[in-house]
């Protein structure tokens, strides 16, 4: 990689998980309603409708699209989600309230943990001189969510897209991170855990990237977000030890 004077690290399903999966709380949800749907069920039909969009997604992106963002539409996403998930397996009731009891349920700092490796190493990547922080793709109140998980004294900078007005893969996205952290992109490096937003925009914007895959405790816990990527073993990580390896 070269020399590599900061790191920024995406937030979901990197340094921390839901203890309640996205996929238990629309089962959960479903079954108050009266319909039995597993969680594998769920994942699997957003994983197929997720996985059959990606070539027309890399495709736009490529073409020059950039990604505006804002709390509202971060919420939105999320209800979009809901909406079908909840049609697709005809959850009866009322489809409009369901959705929001889902993000409420999803989007509160005590459905998150912090994955057990996250504060050592972050504090070696700073013992060792670099630059280290945050870049997600999350709503104005991130910085809270990271101070309530013990997280925020232990970073340089924080970019959180809807305060920026504009997410990943946008370059402008990277371009703001490699700023804050006073550094040229080729001496940044991104770790996160989707391909589109992550890997394929951190790169395209000249910064070295890393994909994580974190097995059971993924987005998609029954799916590799590696998979028919065009990736060396050096470029994944199911840890963020390994991250310390990728840089000596």
């Amino acid at each position: 990689m070269g020399t590599i004077r900061s790191v920024s690290l995406d937030v979901g399903w990197t340094l921390a998980y839901p203890r309640r999966s996205i996929w238990q709380i629309f089962a959960d949800i479903a079954g108050d309603a009266g319909k039995k749907v597993s969680p594998k069920d769920l994942e699997d039909v957003v994983r197929h409708l997720w996985t059959s969009g990606q070539q027309a997604a890399v495709e736009h992106f490529r073409s020059g699209a950039t990604y505006e963002d804002s709390d509202e539409q971060f919420t939105a996403a999320f209800h979009q989600m809901g909406a079908l998930v909840f049609t697709h397996f005809d959850v009866p009731g009322n489809h409009a309230e369901m959705t929001p009891r889902f993000f409420e349920a999803f989007w509160t700092e005590d459905n998150w943990t912090v994955f057990p490796e996250v504060l050592d190493v972050i504090e070696e990547l700073r013992r060792r001189g670099l630059r280290v922080g945050v870049l997600s793709n999350a709503p104005t109140n991130l910085p809270l969510f990271l101070e309530r998980l013990g997280i925020s004294p232990h970073l340089d900078f924080v970019v959180v897209s809807a305060t920026e007005g504009v997410k990943k893969p946008d370059r402008r996205i990277f371009e703001t991170v490699v700023s804050r952290a006073g550094v040229e992109p080729g001496e940044a490096l991104h770790v996160g855990d989707m391909y589109l937003e992550d890997v394929l925009g951190g790169s395209t914007a000249g910064l070295h990237t890393l994909l994580i895959e974190r097995g059971t405790q993924a987005l998609f816990p029954s799916y590799r977000e590696s998979e028919g990527r065009d990736l060396s073993e050096q470029q994944l990580v199911s840890d963020l030890r390994q991250v310390l390896d990728r840089i000596r």
